[in-house]
């Protein structure tokens, strides 16, 4: 089952709103149940949960540095097979005081299963705030 751009943009719309109000239970449907988190110093495996957990502090940490919420500029697919799709997105998120806003770039893989839902399974946050370990 191929995805469409109109999918992945509901799916990219649903994670950024239950990101915004930091939504823990919309947010568990956009995870697999451990994925890859990876910045610049490394991957590592993360459980959804733990992941969960630590978005407060990342919401925090955001905050403290005068960020506000991020939005998505652009959407760039490339399906690799019937069941996978790297997505790369970039995302603006505003500073406080009408600063140069901060441009944050991210890659997602995404698993599509038998039924049409996204997860996904790889996190990159290529530049932007770094992801604060979990």
């Amino acid at each position: 089952m191929p995805e469409t751009q109109p999918d992945l943009n509901r799916f990219f719309d649903v994670f950024t709103q239950a990101g915004d109000g930091i939504d823990t239970e919309t947010l568990t449907g956009c995870f697999a149940e451990s994925f890859l988190a990876g910045d610049a110093s490394g991957a590592r495996p993360v459980s959804r949960q733990t992941f969960l957990q630590a978005l407060p502090r990342r919401a925090k940490m955001f905050a403290e540095a005068g960020v506000g919420p991020a939005v998505p500029d652009s959407l760039t697919p490339e399906r690799l097979d019937d069941h996978y799709v790297l997505v790369r997105t970039t995302w603006t998120a505003p500073r406080a005081g009408g600063g140069a806003p901060v441009r944050l770039v991210s890659s997602y893989l995404l698993h599509r299963d038998e039924l049409g839902a996204y997860r996904m399974v790889a996190y990159l946050n290529h530049e932007g705030l770094p992801l604060s370990r979990t």
